[in-house]
């Protein structure tokens, strides 16, 4: 008997081994096949939304954070900071301090446009959790009963988005996923309504050194009064080169209930460790009619130091006029 004890322990090794070996590998191609589900979705959502038609909560589609924006929103596969929570909440995996991100922008004639977002990595392993508030306010929008030069009575139209997102690696290595939900408010003049929407998104950094790749779906969600939802696919690659100084990046991004598609460019050189210089181009702002060859321009700059950043963008929109961006981070 004493001779047969330690060929039983070792069968009962091995047999142990099998089961995880068999455990890991289901989990492996669990998050494999999460990682798909944003490709593998979008046929299945498009033949909800074929054909062109107007949308609700159109303040969804107006980006935030100055970095992506001087890059034209080239950002799905290099967000990897609170600003993820509107990108590509994919990348919230990445995040691996406390982050607060906020900005104020006064955009065209009588509206204003604002945002704050924080993201906490939990406990050693088990991701990162983040919350969002986006708005954005139209003032002083003139009411006539009649044909008068002298309006009746000013109204505003009130825009609000609050997200609340989680995001977090696989054991795929550099692979990480991440979803948001998200309870949006539309209020103009006596009418309001309400929806709620749901993101998901994923971020992989590629085994080829300095490539990433992202891509999310955003706005899937119920209606906003009779409107759907501004219903998005977005997706693209980020490459790094000269020691990480310069990034090169790339987006394609298909509004599938407004028929547009877009295509961006962006690059960000840093001159050192705390200045940024960037610029893109979005191209497909002529289906936009919008009279001028600098829409779809940005341009802008930042400046890091140990745990705060200061970001600014500049982004011309012809007749309607230019925009000034500017936003901040903290670290901590």
């Amino acid at each position: 008997m004493t001779t047969k004890l330690p060929v039983r322990s070792s069968l009962a090794a091995r047999h142990s081994g099998k089961i995880q070996t068999r455990t890991d590998l289901r989990s492996t191609e669990f998050f494999r096949l999460a990682a798909c589900a944003v490709l593998l979705i979008s046929p299945l959502i498009t033949a909800q939304a074929l054909g062109v038609g107007t949308t609700g909560a159109q303040f969804l589609k107006v980006g935030i954070g100055a970095r992506p924006l001087a890059m034209a929103g080239a950002f799905s596969a290099l967000a990897e900071d609170a600003d993820a929570v509107y990108w590509n909440p994919g990348g919230l995996g990445e995040v691996k301090r406390k982050e607060l991100s906020a900005g104020y922008n006064s955009l065209f004639q009588d509206q204003n446009q604002g945002f704050v977002t924080y993201a906490s990595p939990l406990s050693e392993g088990r991701g990162v959790w983040a919350a969002g508030l986006d708005y954005l306010v139209v003032s002083n929008i003139e009411k006539r009963a009649g044909d008068t030069e002298t309006p009746d009575s000013t109204f505003s139209n009130q825009n609000f988005a609050l997200t609340g997102s989680y995001g977090s690696k696989t054991p795929i290595e550099g692979l990480s996923i991440g979803a948001n939900v998200k309870y949006i408010r539309e209020t103009l003049d006596t009418f309001s309504a309400n929806a709620v929407a749901f993101d998901i998104g994923a971020r992989y950094k590629t085994p080829i050194e300095s490539l990433s790749v992202g891509g999310s779906m955003r706005n899937f969600g119920t209606k906003i009064g009779p409107d759907p939802l501004p219903l998005s696919f977005k997706g693209g690659a980020a490459y790094t080169l000269w020691n990480k100084k310069l990034t090169l990046a790339s987006d394609f991004d298909w509004l599938a209930n407004d028929q547009r598609s877009y295509w961006a460019l962006g690059a960000e050189f840093w001159a050192n460790k705390s200045i940024a210089v960037r610029a893109g181009y979005q191209f497909g702002h002529g289906q936009d009619q919008l009279q001028s060859r600098l829409v779809g321009a940005a341009f802008g700059a930042g400046l890091k130091l140990e745990h705060m950043r200061v970001d600014y963008a500049f982004l011309p929109f012809g007749e309607l006029g230019d925009t000034h961006r500017l936003s901040l981070g903290w670290t901590f």
